[in-house]
């Protein structure tokens, strides 16, 4: 296979570098500049508002995107007054009181989970689009609902699936449409490890996995899930195997059991003689010869020209939502995709609880 797909790897685009000796990607861009102006309220200002999506708006603004953060809203006053500080933006403690003093052009909704569906209600009610971070609801009924509710008023709803736009992802998704796997994916398997015992093991980190199950699959058509739960009840492991409408079948293990900090997340996808591996994230490798060499992708840049926001897929998630919003691109992340990551939260609770085979469309899991 030849013309790999050019997908830089979280940094400085190498014809900034080289092309126009613009080493971070800061000089004026005319074509960023004319894109119209948005204004973006975040709804919620916790761990996620301040360490991943007001650093991604801050990176957009320094390449020249023309968005600004007119306001924040949180319960929590010491929250939302540093969120505040961190965006710029006025501080409110409702998304109602935000909503009817600036009128923003989107709503990130960043909130705790359990009010993700609320929230995003109201801004799709006051017609204003809106990301929502994962999960998109805590059940498959309130999900589909909140689509059909977007849908039915002709509001964008887009659901948080940065993984999609993170470089080693990217590249992998962008070498299968290029033929590297000789056949379309006919296996998944994946992994996925948490370290931490105070967040919910489906929805705060394998939902990110569901989400990529989709994305590289298509629509899952069967799913049966086995677990072994911790002495408090808690899901502490579970192997889930899976069926697609396309035929392909697949594997995810995850685990609190393992740890946060060491190897965590591995996707495997493999098409005919040809598989591709992501490796935490970082190194994306083709293996299509028994006796030729591996084709690996591995970050080997300056740290000083390394961005986090883009690797972690942030920023490119934030900028196809605010172009989507303009008009100018399609939505890649959907409120129905993540419907779909929540069917298959829900179909992985429902077969451990039975011990059974979920069918998804038998259980009412599709849209």
């Amino acid at each position: 296979m030849s013309g790999w797909p050019e997908i830089p790897f979280g940094h400085t685009p190498f014809e900034a570098a080289f092309g126009r000796s613009d080493v971070y990607s800061v000089a004026p861009d005319p074509a960023r500049r004319a894109k119209r102006h948005l204004r973006v309220a975040l709804a919620g200002c916790g761990g996620v508002a301040q360490a991943k999506w007001i650093p991604a708006l801050r990176r957009l603004q320094t390449i020249g995107e023309p968005v600004t953060i007119c306001g924040v809203a949180d319960p929590t006053e010491a929250a939302r007054d540093k969120g505040a500080l961190l965006a710029g933006g006025a501080a409110f403690a409702t998304l109602t009181e935000l909503i009817r003093a600036t009128r923003p052009d989107v709503v990130l909704v960043l909130s705790a989970d359990a009010v993700h569906v609320a929230l995003a209600r109201e801004a799709i009610a006051a017609g204003i689009p809106c990301l929502v971070e994962k999960p998109l609801a805590r059940s498959f009924a309130e999900a589909a609902a909140l689509v059909s509710e977007a849908a039915a008023r002709g509001v964008l709803l887009a659901s948080v699936a940065n993984k999609r736009f993170s470089p080693p992802y990217a590249l992998a998704k962008a070498l299968i449409a290029k033929g590297a796997l000789r056949h379309e994916p006919t296996l998944f398997a994946g992994k996925f490890t948490l370290g931490y015992d105070d967040v919910d093991l489906l929805e705060a980190g394998t939902v990110h996995l569901f989400d990529l199950v989709r994305w590289f699959m298509g629509p899952v058509k069967a799913l049966h899930a086995r677990g072994v739960r911790a002495a408090d009840g808690r899901l502490q492991s579970a192997i889930l195997s899976l069926a697609f409408q396309s035929g392909a079948i697949g594997s995810v293990v995850t685990s609190d059991a393992g740890l946060s900090f060491k190897p965590w997340e591995r996707v495997e996808i493999f098409g005919r003689k040809a598989f591709i591996v992501v490796d935490d994230q970082i190194e994306t490798a083709l293996f299509d010869e028994e006796v030729g060499p591996a084709k690996v992708w591995r970050p080997a840049i300056p740290n000083t020209l390394l961005f986090d926001e883009t690797f972690g897929g942030y920023s490119g998630q934030l900028e196809n939502v605010l172009d989507a919003v303009r008009g100018t691109v399609a939505l890649e992340a959907t409120a129905a995709d993540g419907a779909g990551a929540v069917a298959l939260i829900e179909a992985a609770r429902r077969s451990l609880e039975l011990g059974a085979d979920i069918d998804l469309a038998e259980e009412g899991l599709v849209l």
